[in-house]
């Protein structure tokens, strides 16, 4: 039996099955779209060591840029060195009366203040550029350190108070940052009680 066959149709068999042939390589060696973005995730969430020191070496470097803005938020007092080894307890100088109602260490204030070490660095202030006006912050005297909640309960809403706070009513010696390590001094203004 001699079958003559259309070679037409024979050339039309054999692209298309060449072309399924291909499809079905090009499938199977696609990457998921779920593998690219499981890896790219976790690339993004795994940084090395060196991205993190880096990362963090950057902010200090804004943290301590932005310090050298801030100011004290009042003209009666100025962030000046002073003798650690003579901080022994808690003092609180008045440097305005308040006269609205006093408050207690159970007391949610709003305050403006300003904090600095024995090096006269200020480390944190509500006034953070000398064009803007201080901002006051609100807490509970209860979850601050020591030294402000013994320092300010007993003192009158509108005063102006200097505290000088000893390391152990602070943040410690041995404190998170060298800023903030041993003996403060703050002035603070009791702007509301809540």
């Amino acid at each position: 039996m001699n079958k003559k066959t259309n070679p037409l149709l024979t050339v039309l068999i054999v692209l298309a099955l060449t072309v399924i042939s291909i499809g079905l390589v090009y499938v199977a060696n696609k990457p998921s779209k779920n593998a690219t973005t499981t890896s790219a995730s976790n690339q993004q969430q795994t940084p090395t060591a060196e991205e993190q020191a880096k990362a963090q070496e950057e902010a200090e470097k804004a943290a301590a840029e932005a310090q050298k803005n801030y100011q004290v938020f009042t003209d009666l007092a100025k962030a000046e060195k002073f003798d650690p080894a003579s901080v022994t307890e808690l003092k609180v100088d008045v440097l305005k009366e308040g006269t609205g109602d006093t408050v207690a260490e159970s007391d949610t204030i709003e305050a403006n203040y300003t904090g600095w070490n024995a090096e006269g660095l200020i480390f944190d202030t509500t006034k953070r550029t000398a064009e803007d006006p201080a901002t006051p912050i609100e807490f509970a005297l209860s979850g601050v350190i020591s030294g402000w909640t013994k320092g300010l309960a007993g003192q009158k809403v509108g005063g102006i108070y200097k505290l000088t706070i000893p390391a152990d009513m602070a943040y410690g010696e041995n404190a998170t940052s060298a800023d903030i390590a041993g003996p403060l001094e703050f002035v603070v203004e009791i702007v509301a009680k809540k």
